[in-house]
């Protein structure tokens, strides 16, 4: 739904719009998004389920583009015993807001999350419980270069942390995409993409993702996308409880666009 402001100003606001001011950033595997996903070993298995609702946008005659919304997810861990048994290891819930802006090639979002994670009933008798919670601002600067190519990078810091630890990280990548190609009656293109953060906290943490994959849709200009995905992920756990644990896998995934993106 669109009202504009007036007809001399040309600035309208859009409510609820069909696409996303900010494009998520693909290959980092805590953006909001949506997914199913095993280890390369196919003993663990992990299920994001989260959204990116995005509110209300203002178009002004400038032709830039501002937006301010809400995202949530829940991101769990499960063990695979056999015999049909999951039970649960770790969750980390997610719970925001954001502004964002575009204007021409380059967008900007700076975002407000609390995080909080909880052992697993899985672990209860096996690992010590931590107090696990955070508030964290991060501002992140996407350019995208042309069509198949696109670079960001960002500064975040924590106002409360709990444990307590040292508060600001930084986090860069890319993003190579194909161009698209036909596939029984469904568009495809494949993809390539790079996410690392170096955090300040338990004394200094670099992780990285890789990550290549095929995005398909049902047509051209569609806001929906399915994506397949082998990835590998170094560094310390993505998970609270482990944030001291070391973490190296591949991971294999079928998820879904975190928000109204048009690909």
């Amino acid at each position: 739904m669109v009202w504009p402001l007036s007809a001399k100003a040309q600035d309208s606001w859009v409510f609820l719009p069909s696409q996303t001011v900010f494009k998520p950033l693909i290959a980092d595997p805590r953006e909001i998004h949506s997914s199913v996903s095993s280890n390369g070993a196919w003993d663990t298995y992990e299920g994001d389920i989260g959204d990116t609702i995005e509110l209300l946008q203002w178009l002004p005659k400038d032709k830039s583009r501002w937006a301010w919304g809400i995202e949530a997810a829940s991101d769990i861990e499960l063990n695979a015993l056999g015999n049909g048994v999951f039970p649960e290891r770790v969750s980390d819930w997610y719970l925001g807001t954001y502004f964002s802006e575009s204007a021409g090639d380059v967008s900007h979002r700076l975002e407000y999350l609390h995080v909080s994670s909880h052992l697993g009933d899985s672990l209860f008798t096996v690992e010590s419980r931590i107090i696990f919670t955070r508030e964290s601002f991060r501002w992140t600067t996407s350019w995208q270069v042309d069509p198949q190519l696109r670079l960001y990078g960002g500064l975040g810091y924590y106002p409360h942390m709990a444990p307590d630890d040292k508060r600001f990280y930084a986090h860069w990548g890319a993003e190579v995409y194909t161009d698209n190609w036909p596939v029984i009656g469904i568009l495809s293109r494949g993809y390539f993409g790079y996410d690392g953060k170096y955090l300040t906290e338990a004394g200094g943490v670099f992780d990285q993702n890789f990550e290549l994959g095929v995005q398909f849709r049902a047509q051209a200009g569609s806001t929906r996308s399915i994506r397949l995905a082998v990835s590998y992920y170094n560094g310390n756990s993505l998970f609270g409880q482990f944030y001291r644990q070391s973490d190296n896998h591949w991971e294999w995934e079928i998820g879904r666009a975190s928000c109204r993106e048009r690909v």
